[in-house]
């Protein structure tokens, strides 16, 4: 292991608790903004309370998924293993990003950091759920922002202080949320992002957010001070690469993936009834029944669209007519 795991400059703490060189520190810390500027003492109810707000981001903040990352006992890393359990359809996305946590492992950093990600494939082939698994089981915390359509940048860049709607760049605000310095974020859709010079072009703002040199040091307009967003990790998703511009393209990892197959539907069906309990703060067993007639209806569905999406909206419609009839759960 190289005697300097973390680069020269780097606001990095590492936990002092671990004493053997030799050894991997489970947590490391790292301070994105050293502070928000002071708010205007005139009274005004635009900006009030943003530093109360969004205190979060100017503490020391944990770089997570230290513990995702042990090895096991097949050699494999925790997280990748999980993965390719969960979603062996896109193996060559999380081959992807397990070569890159090993590097990461290698030098000394033990928590999740890989290069901006393009998934390249046809709707509902999992790409955003791909992202949302690594969150899950790596406690980094997770945001989606689609980008489809989109007429400026600014849900992406936030708006200037001084507007009634004064945010800060949406990156600082999933850090503020999540109380990670690196949380995964995913981009739905870039390929069909709207916007214009004029009017603000996101794709411009993501380059400056993911662009190393600029991203350690993106200035917001809303909190008025530097945020280092160098440790978010970015997953995006497109139907279709080419519509991209090059400095955008030779910045991402690009990874073509092709849909699930047939085979693939039970371990998809169990993952998407544990992400609804999830969301629905309930434990899988308080879910109502999948009978093997309605899991084969589903199975037929799934087995000619080859969707997850699909079949996310289909086993909700299903569970919204089956709860009709079971009680509420009590927590």
């Amino acid at each position: 292991m190289p005697s300097n795991a973390l680069a020269d400059g780097e606001r990095t703490n590492i936990d002092k608790s671990v004493v053997d060189r030799r050894s991997i520190p489970k947590i490391a810390y790292v301070t994105i903004c050293a502070g928000i500027e002071p708010e205007p003492t005139d009274g005004s109810i635009f900006v009030t309370g943003l530093q109360q707000r969004f205190d979060t981001v100017t503490l020391d903040l944990p770089l997570a998924g230290g513990d995702a990352l042990t090895p096991t006992t097949d050699g494999r890393l925790s997280l990748t293993r999980l993965l390719h359990r969960e979603a062996p359809w896109l193996g060559a996305a999380i081959d992807r990003i397990d070569a890159q946590l090993r590097l990461q492992l290698w030098a000394g950093r033990p928590w999740v950091a890989f290069r901006p990600l393009l998934l390249v494939g046809p709707p509902g082939c999992g790409k955003s759920h791909l992202a949302r698994l690594i969150a899950n089981y790596a406690g980094t915390g997770f945001a989606t922002l689609d980008l489809a359509g989109t007429s400026d940048n600014r849900t992406l860049e936030g708006t200037a202080r001084g507007w009634t709607s004064a945010q800060p760049c949406f990156p600082a605000v999933v850090i503020n949320r999540t109380a990670t310095a690196n949380p995964i974020i995913c981009l739905e859709e870039i390929d069909k992002a709207g916007g214009s010079s004029r009017n603000g072009d996101p794709l411009a703002t993501l380059l400056t957010m993911i662009e190393p040199s600029t991203a350690r040091a993106y200035f917001d307009k809303c909190l008025l001070a530097p945020l280092d967003l160098s440790h978010v990790n970015w997953v995006m998703t497109a139907n279709d690469a080419s519509r991209l511009p090059a400095p955008l393209k030779s910045r991402l990892d690009i990874v073509e993936l092709t849909g699930p197959g047939p085979e693939h539907f039970d371990g998809i069906l169990a993952n998407l009834l544990r992400d609804l309990a999830s969301r629905w703060g309930v434990q899988v067993a308080m879910l109502p029944t999948v009978d093997a007639e309605i899991e084969n209806m589903l199975r037929r569905r799934f087995a000619r669209h080859r969707s997850v999406r699909d079949l996310m909206r289909s086993l909700e419609r299903v569970l919204a007519v089956l709860i009709r009839a079971v009680p509420r759960p009590t927590h």
